[in-house]
């Protein structure tokens, strides 16, 4: 029921312009007790047809699950921009595996420069290891020695020597 106009003046207020709106399906039946009376037991009724303003305009219905619907799809919409965006959950991965690798880098690079930092040192300080680094990796020789230079993978083809048996002893 709504209530077009409420008058007041002298005496109590009366009721003008009551008009009944039906029940729609959606919303549960109230009890008797709060039921409009009949048509005939009500006070004076004027009906101004249809496009005359109501009091209180009735609320407009939302259905839960289309609240459901749109939170999910906003939900979604901000998840997907999160993962994809310049600085998203993607990039992100991708930039902690850049970190990682470079710092094994770093780390192998740092145990370099400490191996050939002790290299230097044992050279400057000892002339056995100048002198084997010259051989080995320069092939140099001292005047009046003479180099066997053998081929890859001879250890292979030689037979052992068989070891020395001692010679029967007479006694």
């Amino acid at each position: 029921m709504r209530f077009e106009r409420i008058v007041g003046g002298e005496g109590p207020p009366r009721l003008v312009g009551i008009k009944r709106v039906p029940q729609s399906p959606q919303r549960s039946a109230r009890p008797e007790r709060e039921r409009e009376p009949e048509p005939s037991t009500r006070r004076a009724r004027t009906d101004h047809g249809p496009e005359a303003p109501a009091a209180r305009p009735d609320a407009r219905h939302v259905r839960p699950a289309s609240v459901v619907v749109v939170s999910a799809l906003l939900s979604a919409l901000v998840f997907g921009i999160f993962l994809v965006s310049d600085r998203g959950l993607l990039q992100v991965r991708k930039q902690r595996v850049q970190l990682a690798r470079a710092q094994e880098e770093v780390a192998q690079l740092e145990a370099d420069t400490r191996r050939l930092q002790a290299e230097v040192a044992a050279l400057k300080s000892d002339p056995n290891a100048l002198e084997k680094i010259a051989r080995e990796e320069l092939n140099l020789v001292k005047p009046g020695e003479v180099v066997l230079v053998l081929p890859e993978g001879w250890e292979k083809r030689v037979k052992p020597a068989a070891p020395a048996t001692p010679a029967p002893t007479s006694r």
